[in-house]
C-alpha cells in the first residue's frame, strides 16, 4: 500500500507542481486587486518590580506587582472597553474604513473565513429584511459597533519575547498615518485606564479609611466612658482591699491553730477512753496529768473511785472545750469566705478595667496608623503613575504590510502541493482498478500470463480487416508472447488438464445417434475468451491471438459467440431462420464460415442481428447440443478454435461456453476493470467449476504503466 502511494505521488507530482505554479502566479496577480494596507506598532512596558514598602503602596487593582499579573494586563489591553474609548476619541465611527461603508478586497484567509461566516449567518437569518425588522438600534450605534468590531480585527497585541513584560500594539489600516495614530492612542488609552483604575481604587481606600477612622474615634470615646464609669463603681479602695487581705490571712492562721488544738484534744480523750476501757485507771490518770488535763498533785495516791470521778470530770471538760473549738472554727470559716468573696469581686473589677485599658490602647494604635495612611494616600494622589510606560511610539510605515505578494504566492503553492499530495494518496487508497501484477494476481488468484498493449493509432480490429491482415509490429510482438505463454498451453505437451477433461466429458455425453468421440481424440484446442464487462479488449485480443496462430501454421477459427457486443455482425450472412435450421443440421453452418485477410484464419459469425430476437436465437443455439456437434465437426478441420464469448456479468451462456472449452482466457482491461467486477466474474466461472487458464491484461498504456512500478508492465 505504501509503495502504491509513493508511485501515485510520482505519477502526479508534475501535474501537482504545475498546478501549484499556476496557482501561485494567479495568487500573485490577484494581490494587485487587493487593498494596500500599512501597519504601525507601539510598544508598552509594564512595571514588574515588586514594591517592598507595602505600607506606602496601595494594594489596588491595576497595579502589576509580579509577572503573574501580566496576563491580566494583556486582557486589559485587548478589552472592548479600551477599543470603544479609542473609537470615541478618534471619532472612528464616522470613518468609512471602520464604519463599514467602504468595501475592498482582502486576501487574508481569516478575513475571508469571517466574511463567509457572516454571509452564511445573514442567509440563515433571512437576509437584510429580517435584520431590518428586528434591529431597533440607531444608525449611530450601528456605526459605532461596526467601528469597534473592525478595530478589533485591525489591531494585534503580542508579547515581545517569552519572558519580557513588553507588549507590542500593532494596527493595520489603509492609511499609514491613521495606523500610527490609532496605535499610539491605544497605548495612551491603556495608560489612562490604568491610572484611572488606580485613582478609583485609591479613592475607595481613602473613603474606607475615613469611615473606619470615624468608627475608631467613636469606639475610643465609648471605651473611655466605660473606663471612667467602671472606675467609679470600684468596690473597695486599695487600703480597704489591703485590710481585707490581712484579715483573711489572720483568720486563716487562727483557723489553722484551732483546728490543730481540736485534733490534739480529740487524740488525748481517745487515749484516756481506751486506757479506761482496758481497766488501767491509774495509767489513765497519769496520762491525763502528763498531758495537762489533770494536775499532778491530784494524780498522786488516788483510789479507784477517785480516779473514775477524776476521769469523768476530765471527759466532760474535754467535751466542753471541743465544742468551744468547733464553734470557733465555724466562725473563722465564715469570715474567711466573706473575705474571699470581697477579694474576688475586687479582682473581677480590676480585670475588666485592664481589658478596657488594653482595648483603648489597641484602638488608639490602629487609629493613629489609619490616620497616617489616610494622609499618605492623600499625598500619593499627586504623583500616582500608571505602572506602565510607552517605550516606543508608533510611526507611519514606509512600505505596505498587505498584501504580501510573495508570501501569498508561496503559501498558495504550498497549499496546492500539500492538498494535491493528500488528494493523490487518498485517491490511491480508495481506488479499485486493476493496474499491477500484484493487484491482478491477488484479486483473481491466477497468474498474469501476458499483456496486450493499447493500439497507438488505429484500433487493431478495424486495421486487421482494412490492411489485408497486417498488424502493428508491436501488437504482433505481444501476440507472439501470448501464444508462447505456457498458461495458454498451445505449444506445450498435449496432456489433458482438468478443464480439458471436463470439456471431453461434455463432448462424450452428446445425445444418442451422434459420434461419441471425445474432443481429445483430435489435435484441436478450444479456447474460450471471457471478460467481466464489455469493452475489455477481448475481441481484439482474440483476433490478435488468432492471427498469430495462423502465422504459426495453426489452422484457426474464431467463432463469434458474443450475443451482446458482437464485433462481427457486419461480416455475418446468417439469418435467425438459418440459425434455427442449424439446430437440426449443425454442419449447415459450415457454409457461413468466412475467410480473413490472414491466411489460415477463418471466422464464423453466429450473431445474425442486433435485435432481441436475434440475440435470443443465438443464445439458445449456443447452449444446445447442436453447438457441441458443430464444435466436434470443426475440431477435425481446425487446430485452434477461439470462442469470443459475451461478458460474464451480462450473459449466462458465457460461463457455459467456458465450461465446454479446453482453455479459458480471462481478459481484463488495464486500469479500467474494477476489483468487484473481476471477483464477480471469477465467481461466475467457479460456479460452473472452471478456473481461468490464463489471465491477460488488455489495452495497456505502456508509457503510463511504467509509472506504477511494476516491471512486468515496464
Amino acid at each position: 500500500m505504501l509503495s502504491n502511494a509513493v508511485w501515485a505521488i510520482r505519477r502526479s507530482i508534475l501535474w501537482i507542481l504545475a498546478l501549484a505554479f499556476c496557482g501561485g502566479v494567479l495568487a500573485y496577480l490577484l494581490t494587485y486587486t487587493a487593498d494596500t494596507r500599512f501597519t504601525s506598532s507601539a510598544k508598552v512596558m509594564i512595571e514588574t518590580r515588586v514594591q517592598t514598602e507595602t505600607e506606602f503602596t496601595p494594594q489596588v487593582s491595576g497595579l502589576p506587582l509580579s509577572l503573574t499579573s501580566l496576563e491580566s494586563e494583556l486582557q486589559l489591553l485587548r478589552s472592548t472597553d479600551l477599543i470603544e474609548s479609542v473609537v470615541e476619541r478618534l471619532n472612528l465611527q464616522n470613518d468609512p474604513e471602520f464604519a463599514g461603508e467602504e468595501g475592498g478586497i482582502t486576501l487574508n484567509p481569516i478575513a475571508l473565513a469571517r466574511g463567509l461566516k457572516n454571509a452564511l449567518v445573514d442567509t440563515l437569518a433571512g437576509g437584510d429584511e429580517a435584520t431590518a425588522d428586528g434591529d431597533t438600534r440607531s444608525e449611530e450605534e450601528i456605526r459605532r459597533e461596526a467601528a469597534v468590531e473592525n478595530l478589533l480585527r485591525s489591531r494585534r497585541i503580542e508579547q515581545v519575547g517569552d519572558l519580557s513584560a513588553v507588549y507590542e500594539i500593532r494596527v493595520t489600516t489603509k492609511s499609514k498615518h491613521k495606523a500610527a495614530e490609532i496605535a499610539n492612542s491605544l497605548a495612551s488609552e491603556y495608560l489612562t485606564v490604568l491610572t484611572k483604575m488606580k485613582r478609583e481604587a485609591l479613592g475607595q481606600s481613602q473613603s474606607w479609611l475615613t469611615i473606619r477612622i470615624g468608627q475608631l474615634r467613636e469606639d475610643l470615646n465609648k471605651l473611655s466612658s466605660d473606663l471612667e464609669t467602671h472606675s467609679i463603681e470600684t468596690p473597695y479602695s486599695p487600703d480597704e482591699y489591703a485590710t481585707i487581705k490581712a484579715q483573711r490571712i489572720k483568720a486563716e492562721r487562727r483557723s489553722s491553730l484551732a483546728n490543730a488544738s481540736l485534733q490534739e484534744l480529740e487524740e488525748q480523750t481517745n487515749t484516756i477512753t481506751e486506757l479506761r476501757d482496758q481497766g488501767n485507771l491509774r495509767e489513765a490518770v497519769d496520762y491525763a496529768a502528763q498531758v495537762g488535763l489533770l494536775s499532778r498533785s491530784t494524780s498522786g495516791d488516788i483510789t479507784d473511785d477517785a480516779a473514775i470521778t477524776a476521769l469523768d470530770a476530765i471527759q466532760q471538760s474535754a467535751e466542753r472545750k471541743m465544742d468551744q473549738l468547733n464553734a470557733q472554727l465555724v466562725g473563722l470559716q465564715q469570715s474567711i469566705e466573706t473575705f474571699r468573696e470581697q477579694q474576688a469581686r475586687q479582682v473581677q473589677h480590676d480585670s475588666v478595667t485592664k481589658r478596657i485599658e488594653n482595648e483603648i490602647l489597641v484602638t488608639e494604635t490602629i487609629y493613629r496608623d489609619f490616620v497616617s495612611q489616610l494622609g499618605r494616600r492623600a499625598e500619593q494622589a499627586d504623583y500616582l503613575d500608571a505602572g506602565a510606560h510607552i517605550i516606543e511610539r508608533a510611526r507611519p510605515a514606509i512600505d505596505p504590510s498587505e498584501p504580501k505578494r510573495s508570501q501569498t504566492a508561496i503559501l498558495v503553492m504550498f497549499a496546492i502541493v500539500f492538498f494535491g499530495l493528500i488528494g493523490t494518496v487518498v485517491r490511491e487508497l480508495f481506488q479499485k482498478r486493476l493496474r499491477t501484477t500484484h493487484e491482478y494476481e491477488s484479486t483473481t488468484g491466477v497468474k498474469l500470463s501476458a499483456i496486450v498493449p493499447e493500439a497507438k493509432e488505429d484500433p487493431p480490429f478495424e486495421t486487421f480487416f482494412i490492411h489485408d491482415g497486417k498488424l502493428d509490429a508491436e501488437m504482433h510482438h505481444f501476440g507472439r508472447k501470448l501464444l508462447a505463454s505456457s498458461d495458454v498451453g498451445l505449444r506445450v505437451s498435449n496432456t489433458q488438464s482438468e478443464p480439458e477433461a471436463q470439456a471431453s466429458m461434455i463432448f462424450s455425453n452428446r445425445p444418442e445417434g451422434k459420434n461419441k468421440l471425445s474432443a481429445s481424440d483430435t489435435q484441436c484446442v478450444i479456447f474460450s475468451g471471457a471478460s467481466a464487462l464489455p469493452d475489455e479488449g477481448k475481441t481484439s485480443s482474440l483476433l490478435l491471438l488468432g492471427a498469430v496462430c495462423a502465422k504459426a501454421n495453426y489452422r484457426t477459427l474464431i467463432i463469434d459467440c458474443d450475443t451482446l457486443t458482437s464485433a462481427y455482425r457486419d461480416y455475418s450472412r446468417l439469418t435467425p431462420d438459418a440459425l434455427q435450421h442449424a439446430g437440426a443440421d449443425p454442419e449447415f453452418l459450415l457454409n457461413y464460415v468466412v475467410g480473413s485477410p490472414q491466411a489460415g484464419l477463418d471466422i464464423l459469425p453466429l450473431i445474425c442481428g442486433e435485435g432481441e430476437e436475434a440475440q435470443t436465437v443465438a443464445a439458445d443455439f449456443l447452449c444446445s447440443p447442436a453447438f457441441l456437434d458443430l464444435l466436434y465437426s470443426l475440431s477435425h478441420m481446425y487446430d485452434v478454435i477461439l470462442l469470443d464469448t459475451p461478458p460474464l456479468l451480462s450473459a449466462v451462456e458465457s460461463a457455459y461456453l467456458s465450461q465446454i472449452s479446453n482453455r479459458v482466457l480471462l481478459f481484463t482491461r488495464w486500469n479500467s476493470t474494477r476489483v468487484n467486477s473481476m471477483l464477480q466474474a471469477i465467481r461466475e466461472l467457479e460456479n460452473v467449476g472452471v478456473r481461468p487458464s490464463a489471465l491477460v491484461a488488455t489495452r495497456v498504456d505502456l508509457k503510463k504503466a511504467k509509472l506504477y512500478g511494476d516491471p512486468n508492465f515496464g
